[in-house]
């Protein structure tokens, strides 16, 4: 059995994984120090795909925070609007009705016009630059106890969620500040995705840390997919509320995590 460690606990010690056998880790009986938690995304609605980690969180008193890097407005999946600036309003209006629902601050939009080539290589090439100094100023701004993203899979591949993670994570490495804002990776198991083959999972034992989150919590992310109205049709909110209903409340994650080496000295000769 994997080793795993609940959410509430690692805030409680201060963001330090310990290790357990053969079970997850008992919260502390005592309410754990309230933390900021900050997830950085991609698009508007794909932060709900933790929804009930992140409205478990809010309801437990800690701050959690969520960085938007685009608007969405290429995307007119269930409208009848065309991409461009109405279609990211209205997503930005979307993404703060599903950030009331979950019970969290609304989301701060960067506003990168795209972060993958179809406009265009010097364009993504600019946008990334910008992203990463948006980024950088939001970490100097919230200090976060904790960073969320997707992993370096994207969670199926989707180029904008690849560079959202790598953005972030470069950043960190950049900067020098992996060890003071622990990042982890949505991560799933594989028998968790068994009735899709294009989502993305991760060996066992490579995940240290799961959050489990309660059937209300759960409710509260079906109430904020639910404003994603340009996004999913009312019959395809239905199917994913029934799937995900009939799913275990719980979702892994891999801590991301880097060498330290003496400035000019050789950890190992290739």
């Amino acid at each position: 059995m994997k080793t795993v460690q609940s959410f509430s606990a690692l805030l409680a010690a201060s963001l330090l994984l310990a290790t357990t056998n053969g079970a997850a880790v008992t919260p502390p009986e005592t309410k754990a120090t309230a933390r900021t938690i900050m997830m950085v995304v991609a698009h508007p609605d794909d932060e709900n795909v933790i929804g009930g980690v992140l409205a478990r969180l809010a309801r437990e008193g800690h701050d959690v925070r969520l960085v938007i890097a685009t608007d969405g407005k290429y995307s007119p999946l269930a409208t009848s609007l065309p991409e461009g600036d109405a279609l990211g309003a209205v997503r930005r209006d979307e993404s703060r009705c599903a950030a009331k629902a979950l019970g969290i601050p609304p989301p701060v939009f960067l506003s990168i016009d795209r972060l993958d080539t179809r406009n265009g290589v010097r364009p993504y090439l600019d946008g990334r630059k910008k992203f990463l100094a948006l980024l950088s100023e939001q970490l100097a701004t919230v200090r976060p106890d904790m960073l969320l993203t997707f992993g370096p899979d994207g969670e199926y591949g989707h180029p904008e969620h690849i560079v959202a993670s790598a953005a972030l994570t470069e950043l960190l490495l950049r900067d020098g500040l992996v060890e003071q804002y622990p990042l982890y990776y949505l991560a799933w198991q594989r028998e968790q995705v068994l009735d899709d083959d294009s989502l993305s999972f991760v060996a066992p034992a490579y995940l240290g840390a799961v959050a489990r989150f309660s059937d209300e919590d759960e409710r509260k992310s079906f109430e904020a997919g639910r404003c994603y109205a340009s996004q999913f049709t009312p019959q395809e909110m239905d199917e994913m509320v029934k799937g995900a209903a009939a799913a275990e409340n719980v979702v892994y994650f891999r801590r991301f995590r880097a060498d330290l080496v003496a400035p000019d000295s050789v950890r190992e000769e290739l």
